[in-house]
């Protein structure tokens, strides 16, 4: 059964909400990242004082400039845990998208919407995918999110996708029921500047420490949470 619904509704608002905590959550992290060729293991931790040993590369096998890049660039971020957190999705969703009831999970299906995060690169690429999502409507939760080329497109700078997927995993974490990525994958295949291009890497977050660097937001952020609606922990009464 194929029906429109509101990004702001349950089941999908409330689903939605749990990827917006307050910006002083912040997490720790572990996370094994491949390319199929090499492997890397990083432990990111905002909690200590020198900003240089925050990401800590740990564990290292293979040979990959390309995977190495993209740790690097991770790394170089200013608040590299924010990739745990999907926070503009509702934004990229819009306000109505289409639903298909599969039984236990419903398919989202949404034309990407520019937001205040998306650079130009971004936007582009927007123009050329189309993104699903999962929910569970029972318990409110998102599952997991995929953005899909249907067909090739042109890549600035004489460039070609044959085709792209990018596809996270979500989970709630236990303790402040927000959902967070557990892992992600990304899958391009194409042509840049006349070479064949193929990337295909695979992240597992093994280790997840999540905490306030604000106090009067975590109290704050807690009480809301007792204000929950019958059954569904966690869910602010309203939402």
């Amino acid at each position: 059964m194929a029906f429109l619904i509101s990004t702001g509704s349950p089941p999908l608002g409330t689903a939605l909400s749990r990827t917006e905590p307050p910006p002083s959550l912040r997490a720790a992290f572990t996370v094994e990242i491949t390319d199929g060729e090499a492997f890397r293991e990083i432990h990111y931790d905002p909690r200590i004082a020198d900003r240089n040993a925050r990401w800590n590369l740990i564990e290292t096998r293979g040979q990959s400039e390309d995977l190495d890049r993209v740790v690097e660039e991770w790394g170089s971020e200013v608040s590299p845990d924010g990739w745990l957190i999907p926070d503009d999705l509702r934004a990229s969703m819009g306000g109505v998208v289409d639903a298909q009831d599969l039984g236990s999970l419903w398919r989202i299906e949404f034309e990407h919407q520019p937001s205040s995060n998306d650079g130009p690169i971004d936007v582009w690429a927007g123009e050329h995918l189309i993104g699903y999502t999962w929910l569970e409507p029972v318990s409110q939760q998102l599952v997991r999110v995929e953005y899909v080329a249907p067909e090739g497109f042109d890549v600035p700078g004489n460039g070609y996708v044959d085709s792209y997927e990018l596809q996270y995993i979500l989970r709630q974490d236990p303790e402040y029921g927000v959902s967070v990525i557990s892992a992600f994958m990304v899958d391009v295949k194409g042509e840049f500047q006349g070479d064949d291009m193929a990337r295909a890497y695979r992240a597992r977050v093994t280790g997840l420490d999540l905490f306030f660097s604000s106090r009067v937001e975590e109290s704050l952020y807690l009480s809301r949470q007792h204000e929950y609606v019958p059954g569904v922990i966690g869910v602010a009464a309203g939402q």
